[in-house]
């Protein structure tokens, strides 16, 4: 070699090494770098753009995604096709979030009321009240048909408040409604307008029957206000996001004042109206709790070595305390060693990491120890509140026998006489094609389902792929047909100018390699979702199994159909053998539930934390701050003490 030749040959290794950091000086990437696909280190895409610097939802395997070995659950390295494949059709939605409207409420009037006699001065005023357009007292419609109609059949006689002043009755649902903090909701929205505190009510509306009907008004619009949003929520589901689907079915108005008016106990009836599910229960116990205290009282765990099963450690004890405190351990165990680390605690260990997101090996180490001293307070209080209000959009009869998709969870339970027959785990939509949440019936298992590709994914996806490998689609089964159903060359589509609406249609054949594998569960929908087998089944082993296009993939397929149809495993099997397409409808339809619970109970009923994986908790916590502008007026003791009677100044 020349000596020319070799100054240049040095020359471009210092550029070479002055141009690339070295590797121990590269940033590493965080959580949010490879959730929106910041990654520093990484190439950036081609000019096609068929892969690149893509959040890892978007990332379909059709290129090297190297993040190296995750250390965190929510650094996942995304195996090959991890985006790609099912029958699901792109819902375009992004993350679904939109600004919370609250729904438009209307002032309580009826002015035809003006020419109806009362009995009674008091009857007089309310009726003077419910005709007057300027009336204060606001509802939306269904409260408002409610409180009018009551009213008038009733003759405009007062229930809460009678002679100046607040009945027994209507002091015990002021109180009830003071407590809505304990219900997860907010109280200031359950108080009547004419108040401005709770402790001197009678001499707020002394000697003036104007105030004392808005009083008697208000109690009952609050009443009823509280009672439909205890049964069917404070919000309205699709107002939170666009990937909600659900109608819930509050307590109907007209109902709910004649069980609250006509009963003796007005407060049972309005207690009664909570969800019967039994999570609700733990739930506000866990909420109380939580509530008592900003912070939890515990003694930290002192760091040190790692402690395996079966060995001892004078930090047991600490570690004890905190598994019972967190629900983990129950407060009866039997404590034969104090230092050692024994099953009972190694398993409460074990559920706990698995709760946090980490290995469950059952052994202390450095990241449980961390996890352990860590305070989530808000957190839980937020997850609390949101499943809670999410337990209202249920139906109180879900059924004898049903399917719960838990989407954050990853977790899809077959329920039957109110607990669970069967689990498997599952793979949802990523957060940009989100699982919509909603109910429907399960009606149809599909043996060896074919897969009609939709536009979107055809455009988005398999034409990329055709431009960069022209045999792909061979390779894998697919078929091309053209507009009248015929079978066309793959290589004859012009994979450069496919547009936005394809003049053909594209088809993948029953097969082993087939997207949605053996089997695919259909319960028809307006969102094209359903649940299926995937070939993929290595991505079962991830902890964030976010990877779909919206629909739900299962783990164990086959046992699912021999569930859902009431067949053993080989008459399954056997319809499986011919590699035939065919569709099996179930006897009974089977009701599914999917859903979106951050907070839910396990097998033993401690309450297990996910997630926010869709972010739907943040959006329901900032539409708290869009509930009606109403001052909330102070909740002295005595009206959280006192049942009977009227409310006096200390």
């Amino acid at each position: 070699m020349s000596k020319q030749a070799a100054k240049l040959l040095f020359g471009l290794s210092v550029l070479a090494l002055l141009a690339s950091p070295a590797s121990a000086e590269q940033r590493k990437a965080n959580f949010f770098d490879l959730l929106f696909g910041q990654n520093p280190n990484r190439q950036r895409a081609n000019n096609n753009n068929d892969g690149g610097d893509r959040p890892w939802w978007q990332n379909d395997g059709s290129n090297s995604f190297d993040q190296g070995t995750p250390k965190k659950r929510a650094q996942v390295v995304i195996p090959k096709d991890a985006g790609s494949g099912p029958d699901e059709q792109v819902s375009g939605l992004g993350m679904g979030t939109v600004t919370y409207a609250p729904p438009p409420i209307l002032a309580v009037f009826d002015p035809t009321f003006a020419t109806l006699t009362t009995t009674t001065p008091e009857a007089g005023t309310i009726r003077d009240l419910l005709a007057n357009k300027a009336t204060p007292i606001k509802a939306q419609d269904a409260e408002k048909k409610a409180i009018l109609a009551y009213y008038k059949t009733s003759e405009f006689k007062p229930v809460w408040v009678q002679g100046g002043h607040v009945t027994e009755k209507g002091l015990k649902v002021l109180k009830l409604l003071a407590r809505a903090q304990e219900e997860g909701m907010v109280a200031k929205n359950y108080i009547p307008e004419v108040l401005t505190d709770l402790d001197n009510m009678d001499a707020s509306v002394a000697d003036d029957p104007a105030k004392q009907a808005r009083l008697e008004v208000g109690i009952t619009l609050a009443a009823l206000h509280y009672a439909r949003q205890l049964s069917g929520g404070q919000f309205e589901p699709n107002r939170l996001s666009l990937y909600n689907d659900i109608k819930p079915t509050p307590v109907d108005a007209d109902e709910a004042i004649r069980g609250m008016t006509t009963g003796v106990d007005p407060v049972a009836y309005l207690e009664d109206q909570a969800p019967p599910q039994p999570q609700y229960k733990v739930f506000k116990d866990e909420l109380a709790k939580l509530s008592a205290n900003t912070t939890v009282d515990f003694d930290p765990i002192k760091a040190g070595p790692t402690v395996k099963s079966g060995k001892s450690d004078p930090r047991m004890s600490a570690l004890r305390a905190r598994l019972i405190q967190l629900n983990f351990l129950p407060e009866n165990s039997i404590i034969e060693h104090p230092d050692l680390l024994d099953q009972d605690m190694a398993i409460g260990l074990m559920a706990f990491q698995t709760s946090s997101k980490l290995k469950p090996t059952g052994n202390l180490d450095a990241n449980t120890i961390k996890a352990l001293n860590r305070d989530d307070t808000k957190t839980k209080r937020q997850r609390l509140i949101a499943s809670m209000e999410r337990l209202r959009w249920l139906p109180r009869d879900m059924g004898i026998k049903y399917v719960f998709v838990n989407q954050p969870a990853y977790e899809a339970t077959v329920m039957a006489n109110d607990g669970p027959l069967w689990k498997t785990k599952v793979i949802i939509g990523q957060p940009t094609k989100q699982t919509y949440s909603f109910y429907n019936q399960i009606q149809t298992v599909v043996f060896n389902p074919k897969w009609g590709v939709p536009a979107s994914i055809i455009v988005n996806e398999y034409a990329p792929k055709m431009r960069k490998d022209p045999g792909y689609l061979d390779r894998n089964g697919f078929v091309v047909v053209d507009q009248r159903g015929r079978q066309i060359d793959t290589q004859s589509v012009d994979w450069y100018n496919v547009g936005k609406n394809p003049n053909f249609g594209l088809q993948q054949l029953a097969g082993d390699g087939n997207a949605l594998g053996e089997l695919k569960f259909l319960f028809p929908n307006a969102h094209d979702i359903y649940m299926h087998d995937t070939p993929t089944k290595n991505l079962f082993n991830s902890q964030v199994r976010a990877f779909s296009h919206g629909c739900v993939r299962t783990q164990n397929p086959r046992e699912y159909a021999s569930i859902l149809l009431g067949w053993d495993k080989d008459k399954v099997a056997e319809n499986l053998a011919d590699g035939q397409t065919k569709s099996v409808a179930l006897t009974d339809k089977v009701p599914v539930y999917m859903t979106y619970f951050t907070a839910w109970t396990d097998g033993n009923g401690a309450i297990q934390y996910y997630d926010d994986v869709y972010g739907r908790d943040e959006a329901m916590a900032k539409a708290f701050a869009y509930a009606p502008a109403v001052k909330a007026p102070a909740v002295p003791a005595n009206v959280a003490q006192t049942t009977s009677g009227t409310v006096t100044q200390n």
